[in-house]
């Protein structure tokens, strides 16, 4: 059995590896010197750190990117990420599509795939889940050979417990305490699934690769197949208890409105989903989609006109919801709604102020997010490489 001194040892040896890496993660490219003054670590114990990343395929140490071979003297090495060798996959499971794709540590993704699901498959767990191990392991294979890390991040809607990899409930997948990691992980042995809510895996992206980057306070307000939010607050992910922050969806808004999945009535997603939406649209409008909507409503057609201000003001009471909540430097809209209906979010940056605390209007940023569907398996893949830092073992520093 080990003592404590050497728990102590190792726990300080992971902190100072996590923070050396994740230093480089914003600053790309350092000497040690710099990574010593920016983590606080002393310059012995940078090196130590940076010799054994270095042996491991994380770090490589060379001429700084800027440095031109007439650079006069000797100008210092800089240590940064070996990207190339750090590559996370990644998958998003959403009601129309399994997405995968290949990401880096700097959120450059490397291949993306759009699977539909067979007409013939009915949408249940006992179905759902082999199908995606099936594919999962395709496309693992074939990217087995150009070294991808062992950690695979999934992310899906709804509640998810990301200690177990459970997904304990979504109501626009239609599944319940689903043991997601688990099954994955019997299939494929190879590999670690880490398991993380769509939309918190969005913000994750949004913070480290986005238009916010660097921003320690942002939401992201998710419109798709459903209706979600995540916070990062002091630059960490907002879980509170059960991982359950964010799940606005099913907020009851309007007590006389629509019935939702879930089985209330009125909650926010039964206005602002696009199913929701089309619903409304095809009574009037049989087969249109959510951008003609959009053109109806500005050439002037009543119900068109109508249906898109409800859209707008609804959208806004969540964003009134959410800056009161969370006090944000910045939110991000996102999700199916707004991807394929771009149009509306200057609707809303023109209007949202209406609903809006006025001690609030003019405290955050209001923008679309920054990576459109791709943000999911990106925010995925950040998770994935968090997780790999966490597990470092590292021996000699």
């Amino acid at each position: 059995m080990r003592n404590g001194l050497g728990t102590d040892r190792d726990s300080i040896r992971k902190n100072n590896a996590r923070a050396l890496l994740t230093t480089l993660l914003a600053e790309r490219e350092a000497p040690r010197t710099l990574l010593a003054e920016k983590t606080g670590i002393s310059v012995m114990s940078v090196g130590r750190i940076a010799d054994e990343l270095i042996e491991a395929g994380f770090l490589r140490e060379g001429k700084a990117s800027s440095q031109r071979e007439t650079t006069a003297g000797r100008p210092p090495k800089v240590l940064s990420l070996n990207s190339d060798q750090l590559l996370c996959c990644a998958a998003n499971m959403d009601r129309s599509a399994l997405h995968l794709g290949v990401v880096d540590p700097y959120g450059e993704l490397r291949e993306w795939r759009d699977i539909p699901y067979p007409e013939e498959m009915e949408f249940c767990e006992e179905q759902l889940f082999p199908w995606m191990a099936e594919k999962l392991a395709d496309f693992l294979e074939r990217w087995k050979k150009r070294g991808i890390l062992s950690s695979v991040g999934v992310t899906m809607p709804g509640i998810v417990d990301v200690q177990r990899g459970v997904l304990q409930f979504s109501a626009n997948l239609g599944l319940r305490n689903c043991h997601v990691a688990e099954y994955l992980k019997k299939c494929l042995p190879e590999f670690e699934f880490n398991l993380e809510n769509d939309a918190k895996a969005l913000a994750q992206a949004e913070y480290r690769f986005g238009a916010a980057a660097g921003t320690q306070n942002l939401v992201v307000l998710s419109m798709g197949s459903g209706v979600g939010s995540a916070a990062i607050l002091n630059g960490e992910v907002y879980r509170a208890r059960n991982n359950m922050a964010g799940e606005i969806g099913h907020i009851v808004l309007n007590p006389a409105g629509k019935i939702c999945e879930c089985g209330k009535t009125g909650c926010l997603q039964t206005n602002l989903t696009k199913k929701a939406i089309l619903n409304d649209a095809h009574n009037v409008y049989p087969g249109i989609d959510l951008t003609e909507l959009l053109a109806y409503a500005e050439r002037g057609e009543p119900y068109a006109g109508a249906l898109v201000k409800q859209v707008v003001e609804y959208i806004s009471m969540a964003i009134n919801l959410l800056a009161n909540t969370y006090a944000p430097d910045a939110i991000f809209l996102s999700g199916a709604t707004i991807w394929e209906c771009p149009g509306l979010v200057p609707l809303v940056q023109r209007d949202y102020k209406k609903f809006v605390s006025k001690f609030m209007q003019d405290t955050f940023q209001l923008r679309p997010d920054s990576f459109g569907p791709s943000g999911y398996v990106i925010g995925a893949g950040a998770v994935a490489f968090n997780r790999t830092i966490e597990r470092l073992s590292l021996h000699h520093v």
